[in-house]
């Protein structure tokens, strides 16, 4: 099986099927050979994590061509209370807007395809990003919805993206954090998961 390694980059996922793999982002991609399934992150690898403080940043492509990339798929509500116990680089992803028919123009609800997208967009794969998302008729939407936010963070540091993302709260959104921070911003965005998980998203 191809593993991603075809793409620069080796993608990888933690597949718990909590729903019709019909219609599952991930399950496609693994059926393509382009993510490879695995029982739990490869040691090192960057692994998405939304309750991280720190976002992926363009510093991180060097721990991509070395250990890969890692997505858990799954219900958000089951995930969310594994996600401590799952070893691997913890990132989250900055604030972007999701382009899947399910919950399209939604902040953070990104599929496990997106998710890897805007990981590879950020640290610099943007052919491998484009890849991943043209398998899906949606896909390209993607890139479309989020151009601007994509092209705020790619290749910038940690720091550099939580100072873009206060930036886009405050002057697109018309809320300001009180302290920029990672630490600030992920109290926002925990308010905003958990709102999902209120209601079954």
């Amino acid at each position: 099986m191809r593993t991603g390694s075809d793409l620069g980059v080796r993608l990888y996922a933690v597949y718990l099927r909590h729903d019709n793999p019909k219609y599952n982002t991930v399950a496609k991609l693994i059926r393509l050979g382009l993510v490879a399934e695995v029982k739990k992150p490869r040691r090192g690898s960057i692994v998405l994590d939304p309750l991280s403080p720190f976002p992926v940043s363009g510093p991180d492509r060097r721990i991509l061509e070395t250990n890969g990339l890692c997505v858990i798929d799954g219900s958000w509500r089951k995930v969310s209370r594994i996600l401590g116990r799952i070893p691997g680089v913890k990132r989250r992803l900055p604030l972007l807007l999701a382009a899947n028919p399910v919950n399209y123009g939604k902040p953070f609800l990104l599929s496990s395809a997106e998710a890897l997208a805007a990981a590879l967009y950020i640290t610099g794969f943007r052919d491998e990003a484009a890849r991943i998302l043209s398998v899906f008729k949606w896909g390209h939407a993607f890139i479309e919805l989020n151009r601007k936010l994509l092209e705020e963070y790619a290749g910038k540091t940690q720091k550099e993206i939580i100072e873009a993302e206060c930036s886009i709260l405050r002057d697109n959104i018309g809320l300001t954090v009180d302290e920029c921070s990672a630490g600030s911003l992920l109290a926002v965005y925990k308010r905003v998961l958990e709102s999902y998980e209120e209601k079954g998203r």
